[in-house]
């Protein structure tokens, strides 16, 4: 399985048992930025599939820590 899959995986399991509510799956989507993040800190620009590019990573979470501060 390839890098932060398992995460993505998690989100789209979430959604199916949600009725498609992203709302209701923002910590399994915490968890998949937390994942690439984690994995470009340690491998610079590596590819995976499931992740978006370092910097929408950094965008996203950067907004997750807004929404949750607020």
């Amino acid at each position: 399985m390839g890098t932060c899959q398992a995460e993505a995986c998690a989100i789209q399991d979430c959604l199916d048992r949600n009725g498609y509510n992203e709302a209701k799956c923002q910590a399994a989507v915490r968890r998949l930025y937390e994942c690439c993040a984690e994995m470009y800190a340690r491998e610079g620009e590596a590819k995976s599939p499931s992740c978006p590019t370092p910097q929408v990573v950094q965008r996203k979470l950067k907004q997750l820590e807004r929404e949750a501060a607020g």
